[in-house]
């Protein structure tokens, strides 16, 4: 369990460089210093997330750590990925301060959590996690977070004009958030343990519909295409 959550945040960080590295704004693409420290406030970032996520309803320590819950950590893994991705998307393009990146790694942020919240009161996702241990719920939980964060993190994606501009730009481009989440909560309603259905099957009802989640997400990036000043 711990290997495979060191690993997950590993890859997080990796991602983080690869995108400032690749698309950031182009002084800081010019030196490995601003990369490395935007890849360590994104870290710092994971850190506050991580603290975070118990009170959206599952936590790192008790369910992974201690009680060893795979669909638990199949979550957290979806949502520390999601985090990552919006913070890489708000992080590139062209903009004047580090101010403006933070700016929009909260905005994303924030978002992920008020989607993460409306799923687990509409479909009560995290108890079928934490209670139930049931891993098709921790996969299709990980499947929704991942992509409302291609979602979001594409929204955020571009060069920086200003706060108003960002802001209209997020709700243009972010507004299938809201949809997906509530095509989430009916799935749940369906597919989490019931009493006819004390034990379903991760494939069926775990896998389908996380690749579903992530394919209407692949579809919506398409649509949108490259973001405005992407080398």
């Amino acid at each position: 369990m711990r290997w495979i959550f060191r690993f997950n945040v590993a890859a997080s960080l990796v991602l983080i460089a690869v995108a400032l590295h690749k698309w950031g704004a182009a002084e800081i693409r010019a030196d490995g210093g601003e990369v490395f420290f935007l890849t360590l406030a994104g870290a710092v970032l994971l850190m506050i997330a991580t603290r975070v996520f118990p009170w959206l309803g599952v936590s790192v320590r008790d369910d992974v750590f201690d009680q060893r819950n795979e669909a638990a950590l199949a979550a957290i893994c979806g949502a520390e990925m999601s985090v990552t991705i919006i913070y890489a998307g708000g992080s590139v393009g062209e903009g004047p301060s580090y101010l403006d990146n933070f700016f929009c790694a909260v905005l994303g942020t924030a978002s992920l959590a008020i989607l993460w919240l409306l799923l687990e009161i509409g479909g009560k996702i995290c108890r079928s996690i934490t209670e139930d241990r049931d891993l098709a719920s921790g996969i299709r939980a990980c499947g929704f977070l991942v992509a409302a964060g291609l979602l979001l993190g594409r929204a955020l994606a571009g060069d920086w004009n200003s706060v108003s501009a960002t802001v209209h730009d997020f709700i243009h481009d972010g507004w299938p958030a809201l949809p997906l989440c509530a095509g989430a909560m009916v799935i749940e309603r369906f597919a989490r343990p019931s009493r006819l259905q004390p034990f379903p099957a991760w494939r069926d009802f775990g896998l389908l519909p996380a690749l579903l989640y992530l394919a209407l997400a692949a579809g919506w990036l398409f649509h949108l295409g490259p973001w405005e000043g992407m080398p």
